[in-house]
């Protein structure tokens, strides 16, 4: 249930800070630290998504048996 509720939050939050990313792109005086801000948001986003939000698949999709010549 809270990975449900959360994915979408860390994907909007990773998105905006992505197109601040994208969009301010200068490195003097309040830009600079903004930068810098959402490079550190983004990276945060990334290492919650890895930690908390990835699928729990362990290589078994579950559709193909896992030996076919039993």
């Amino acid at each position: 249930m809270l990975k449900r509720i959360l994915r979408p939050i860390v994907k909007a939050v990773a998105g905006l800070a992505g197109v601040v990313f994208l969009f301010d792109n200068r490195l003097s005086g309040t830009a600079g630290l903004i930068l810098l801000a959402s490079i550190a948001v983004l990276a945060f986003c990334g290492i919650v998504w890895m930690i908390f939000l990835r699928e729990d698949d362990e290589g078994d999709s579950g559709y193909w048996p896992s030996n076919p010549r039993r």
